[in-house]
């Protein structure tokens, strides 16, 4: 387990500077992360860090700032189970979930990946981290792994099960003379001056204490008593035992149920049960206790204030007196089902099923993202939320679809409005019952609101524009399937729907007539190639371009059906794959993410695709697929996680949203909604000084404009196309050089040659 270092040499106080919110410029990512229920808190010697669910944030003792800490500003991973200080070493160590470490000194993170890509058989864990004379001790789910300090390597490893087995230890902590290990099966401890610990004889279990054989989950030695705490596998009691030398004793003034940590603070002990950091003094006296909504970790800055990880309420402390708490800005939870924009808002559900299409009995809250601040809106009444359709014309009026609880309508400033059967043409799968399963909601052009409702008669419903509900039986083609998913409306007007677990799609035509289904077309689609055979009927996300054509996220990578509107006329389409060259000399290809489950598509201004994948992380490919522009995982970007619920784009500023199963991050992409006039065009920066070194973009376009640039004395020194809304310079000529200071003109048309506007640039070199 002796392996080299991995060093990433960040420079960490500076990269700690960024403030908590603000836009992101072309290329930048940032995360989209809870930071209320927060599990580990640390104080050094001038700041306090402390892990939530979704991220690290830090608050700086000297100035009072608040910063977000990701894999953005050098970190190594995302999800830290276990982070300790030594004032000694002046070393933070933090050891993330996949039990990756980064050890942070000096303004340097050092990255020690062995124990994440050792070959371990079962749980490798890392617990917690113990300091002792420029070692750490890691508490591991197959032992103690020792890590030296002073050479930033793993040194040794203790495997103190019975007969040298596998052993989960919880915390470890030392007299000087003994190393103590709180584990799964009692106390264990070796003779820290035996030079042979690597071999499990050498240590040994503690008797005399109750419960000698079971799980003890936390251990720490303070003023000559040792503490541990036993942890009762029913959840209903937990016990503190303290040790002075002769025998355990029951600590009397531990009245909580259960125990979360007991730490040695230097002068003080802190003991964390359910309801209150309690703050022990050299005579085992409580002479401090802060309580708070669910305390999980504490720790004690150098003048005694007391910094708590609440699992609810943020860092909580009573520095000043008083007890407050700091909860920097970000969503409800890490966990996103469904994302929708409009005009620059974005909005996010947490809800979820599971593989077999069952509930998952999540709260049903709306997460919206608005002038850089996030916000939420929760009903306890509802659960399951997993798909969203945002109003065009007002961006803060939101419909949400429950899997179980039907449709909810979210308006800014009143009271949400639940449809179910009473009020809409929504059924139950259990007439009566609260079982109103809502797979797919979307807008079409008209401003009415469709929707696929599973396990009923009419599986199909809109709420028209004017407040009135219809359904379709839609000739009984989808009524008996256990689940129906995300619904779309084509530029044709034709309604698509995935039909999940590898039951390939449905359509429609209601020949633009709602009421009249005398004129209605239903199809049953299976994914088949032009011989009719089928390729995969297991969809499991789906997108319209802006040419019409469809593209089918499947377990077997991307297929796009062309002209699917031919559907209805010629009563078959079928799907192609996108087959990408080689370029090895042969006529060879491979189809366009062919191994990987695609599990969400999003289309930006410029007809790109950005397609999301189980494993796989996310890919930018060209408008027909065949070019790679960008692939993001989590090995060489930013991002969170591998796995992509769900991706959405502010075609108002570009930033791309992803949804993983760690949560949200976003980028921001060069892509923007097309506008249908030139009424406002904007060059950014605009003039362009001398220290200037991005690029200037052009905003406000119509889709596919020419962008033709030339100086003041008419030549040309730069063309391009837009992105969707946007167009790119660099400010160089054709030849790579930088162009001189003066006065640029942009002629601005459209593809047609219909629309045309001229604008302007000062440029300073």
């Amino acid at each position: 387990m002796r392996n080299r270092l991995l060093y990433t040499v960040i420079c960490f106080g500076l990269l700690l500077i960024q403030p908590l919110e603000g836009q992101i410029t072309l290329g930048q990512w940032r995360t989209h992360l809870p930071y209320k229920y927060c599990n580990l808190a640390e104080a050094t010697d001038d700041r306090v860090f402390c892990s939530a669910t979704g991220g690290l944030f830090s608050y700086n003792l000297e100035d009072n700032s608040v910063e977000k800490i990701s894999k953005i500003d050098g970190l190594s991973d995302n999800g830290i189970a276990a982070m300790r200080w030594s004032g000694e070493s002046s070393t933070l160590i933090l050891a993330y979930q996949n039990s990756n470490i980064d050890i942070i000194r000096e303004g340097m993170i050092l990255n020690l990946p062995d124990i994440m890509k050792k070959q371990i058989p079962g749980d490798k864990s890392i617990y917690d981290i113990y300091f002792m004379d420029q070692r750490a001790y890691l508490s591991t789910g197959f032992g103690i792994v020792l890590l030296n300090l002073e050479k930033n390597e793993i040194s040794e490893t203790y495997y103190i099960g019975d007969n040298g087995e596998a052993l989960k230890v919880n915390q470890v902590a030392s007299d000087g003379t003994y190393i103590y290990a709180a584990t799964d099966q009692g106390i264990r401890r070796g003779q820290l001056s035996d030079p042979f610990l690597v071999d499990f004889n050498a240590w040994e279990t503690l008797p005399g204490i109750p419960h000698a054989d079971e799980v003890f989950n936390t251990i720490a030695f303070y003023e000559d008593a040792l503490f541990t705490s036993y942890s009762d596998p029913s959840g209903e009691q937990d016990q503190v035992y303290y040790n002075t030398g002769d025998a355990w004793n029951t600590y009397p003034y531990f009245t909580g149920k259960r125990c979360h940590e007991i730490l040695n603070q230097g002068g003080l002990l802190t003991l964390v049960d359910d309801t209150s950091v309690n703050v022990i003094n050299n005579g085992l006296l409580v002479v401090q206790q802060l309580r708070t909504h669910k305390p999980l970790s504490a720790s004690l800055d150098d003048n005694g204030d007391i910094w708590v990880a609440d699992f609810g309420g943020g860092l909580v402390t009573n520095q000043g007196g008083g007890k407050w708490s700091i909860v920097p800005n970000g969503p409800y939870s890490s966990i996103v089902y469904d994302m929708a924009s409009s005009g620059s808002v974005l909005h996010a559900v947490q809800g979820g099923v599971s593989g077999a299409w069952n509930n998952l009995f999540l709260s049903a809250t709306l997460e919206t993202f608005k002038d850089e601040l996030w916000d939420y809106r929760s009903s306890w009444e509802d659960r399951d939320l997993i798909t969203l359709a945002v109003d065009p014309a007002d961006p803060m009026h939101v419909f949400a679809g429950s899997w179980g609880h039907g449709l909810i309508e979210f308006s800014e400033g009143k009271d949400l409005i639940r449809y179910g059967e009473t009020n809409s043409s929504l059924r139950s799968i259990i007439p009566g019952g609260n079982y109103i399963r809502i797979g797919g909601v979307t807008y079409d052009a008209l401003g009415n609101i469709w929707m696929t409702n599973t396990g009923v008669s009419e599986p199909i419903s809109v709420l028209k524009s004017d407040g009135t509900w219809k359904s379709f039986r839609a000739d009984n083609l989808i009524t008996d399937f256990s689940a129906l998913g995300s619904i779309l409306v084509t530029q044709a007007g034709h309604k698509w729907a995935i039909i999940p677990r590898g039951n390939g799609l449905f359509a429609m035509d209601d020949n633009g007539t709602i009421d009249n289904t005398s004129d209605d077309i239903y199809e049953r689609v299976s994914v088949v190639d032009k011989y009719g055979k089928v390729i995969t009927n297991d969809v499991r996300s789906f997108a319209e371009d802006r040419n019409g054509n469809l593209w089918l996220g499947t377990n077997q990578g991307i297929l796009v059906i062309y002209t699917p509107y031919r559907l209805f006329s010629d009563e078959f389409v079928y799907a192609q794959e996108i087959i990408i060259p080689r370029n090895d000399g042969t006529n060879n290809g491979d189809p366009l993410l062919g191994s990987q489950v695609v599990t969400a598509i999003e289309v930006d201004g410029a007809n790109r695709k950005w397609l999301g994948t189980s494993g796989g992380g996310v890919y930018l490919v060209s408008d027909d697929g065949l070019e790679q522009i960008e692939q993001f995982n989590a090995s060489n970007s930013p991002l969170l996680s591998d796995n992509i619920t769900d991706i959405c784009i502010d075609g108002v500023s570009g930033e791309v949203f992803f949804g993983t199963d760690k949560g949200i991050i976003s980028y921001k992409g060069d892509a923007l909604s097309g506008s249908k006039v030139y009424d406002n065009v904007v060059v950014y920066p605009n003039p362009v000084r001398e220290t200037y070194q991005g690029p200037v973009a052009i905003k406000g376009l119509v889709e596919n404009t020419t962008v033709k640039i030339v100086d003041i004395s008419g030549n040309l020194v730069y063309e391009t196309e837009s992105l969707g809304g946007q167009a790119l310079w660099d400010g160089t000529n054709f030849r790579g050089e930088r162009v001189a200071t003066g006065v640029y003109m942009i002629f601005l048309s459209n593809a047609d040659g219909t629309l045309s506007h001229v604008t302007k640039l000062l440029f300073i070199h």
